[in-house]
């Protein structure tokens, strides 16, 4: 688990829920624990999830297509999509792309993918924060589709 969940759980047993790293002005890299209770930052956890993406041919093919073939750029949106403290609104277009077809079961690569990251996050991660990071990222998937809904109901007001 990551140290401010380790945290948060503690807090969730005695009571208050305070989220102590949104006090400090420069936050600590967040880290986790794996599977195997060793410590893993968001960047290593995200490098881990882009060398298992890489090796499944079809994602493989999807996401070299829509960064242009940059991986490193996939890396960085991983990277932004994994750690909690980002907010959805500094998201990059190809972060958001990304969140679309880990969660929203569209297409033929949302139905491969989907499960394939989930069951990625409960290989290398303790089961609660894999949980945690996997409802993480599909509130980013809401709040996304909440924010687009808003902008056309917005449109459709001034038409």
């Amino acid at each position: 688990m990551m140290r401010q969940e380790i945290e948060l759980v503690r807090q969730i047993h005695s009571g208050s829920i305070k989220f102590p790293e949104h006090e400090r002005k420069l936050p600590e890299p967040a880290t986790g624990i794996s599977h195997d209770h060793r410590e893993i930052t968001v960047g290593d956890l995200a490098f881990l999830v882009v060398a298992a993406l890489r090796r499944q041919p079809h994602i493989s093919n999807v996401l070299t297509h829509i960064s242009g073939a940059n991986w490193r750029r996939v890396e960085q949106a991983l990277c932004a999509i994994l750690d909690p403290l980002t907010a959805s609104g500094d998201m990059c277009p190809l972060a958001r792309n990304i969140v679309d077809l880990m969660c929203a079961d569209r297409g033929v690569t949302g139905r491969i993918m989907k499960p394939y990251f989930r069951g990625l996050l409960a290989r290398i991660l303790s089961p609660h924060l894999a949980a945690l990071l996997t409802d993480h990222v599909t509130l980013l998937l809401l709040e996304f589709e909440l924010r687009s809904r808003l902008a056309e109901d917005r449109s459709a007001e001034f038409a």
